[in-house]
């Protein structure tokens, strides 16, 4: 076997492994696994990373992605990520509340960035958890903007069913929650997910007009004022559109 085709091979089961576990692996695990030097590895790694089949988190870790984008999807992902996360930095600074990022797989949504809150009691989101098109609002904030056909089979995909007494499960209600959430360019989560929480959401408009990502914040009820119901959905579009700014940037 070549080098080439070793170093191919190598990849593979890096990719593999990642793609089967929940939670990110350190540089030294993956080295063992694999029956390569840290060095080695590292470089296997910046090259996987550089291609976008998998990324790396806070804590050095590295971590694939569930759902296999095509080279579409995976450029536009990529291109989110490096517009989107200093903007998530500044959202999250600014009421210290978990922001996350959503990015619409071929019939899922998907979680794909999180900064968690800073407050000990805190509205939690987790990376790679598969969002509610009907409930959450990302889910609201990118579904509502999607064909018919699409919109359909999202909501097919998930089922829906009620999560709390709070979330609509008519489809005709549905229906109705999305085109509000079309004429207004935010979505709320009322208690609709979890009980206790709050998140507001915003779709990410691309170039062409396309929303297949959002962002949103959420937060205990708790530390829901009046004040910041006034404030939040304004300033979710606003971070939105800076996104949206950099990703016309980006992908042209």
């Amino acid at each position: 076997m070549s080098l080439e085709s070793r170093s191919l091979a190598k990849g593979l089961m890096i990719v593999e492994a990642l793609a089967s576990r929940e939670e990110a692996m350190p540089l030294k695990d993956i080295a063992a696994l694999i029956g390569l030097g840290k060095a080695s590895t590292l470089r296997l790694l910046r090259t996987l990373q550089g291609l976008g089949y998998i990324h790396r988190d806070e804590h050095e870790s590295y971590y694939c992605e569930r759902v296999w984008p095509t080279m579409k999807q995976q450029m536009q992902l990529t291109a989110l990520r490096q517009c989107a996360l200093p903007v998530l930095g500044r959202l999250n600074a600014e009421l210290g509340e978990t922001v996350a990022l959503a990015f619409l797989f071929d019939d899922v949504i998907r979680v794909v960035e999180v900064i968690e809150s800073t407050h000990h009691i805190r509205m939690s989101n987790y990376r790679g958890g598969i969002l509610q098109p009907y409930a959450s609002s990302l889910g609201k904030s990118i579904t509502a903007y999607q064909t018919p056909e699409l919109m359909q089979r999202l909501l097919y995909t998930y089922g829906i069913f009620a999560l709390t007494p709070n979330t609509l499960t008519d489809f005709r209600a549905i229906q109705n929650e999305f085109a509000m959430v079309q004429e207004r360019g935010y979505a709320w989560d009322n208690e609709e997910t979890v009980l206790g929480g709050i998140c507001c959401g915003a779709p990410i408009h691309a170039p062409g007009g396309e929303v297949f990502a959002a962002v949103s914040m959420s937060m205990p009820k708790a530390r829901f004022t009046k004040q910041i119901e006034e404030v939040l959905p304004r300033m979710m579009m606003d971070y939105a559109a800076e996104v949206a700014k950099g990703l016309k940037k980006a992908l042209g």
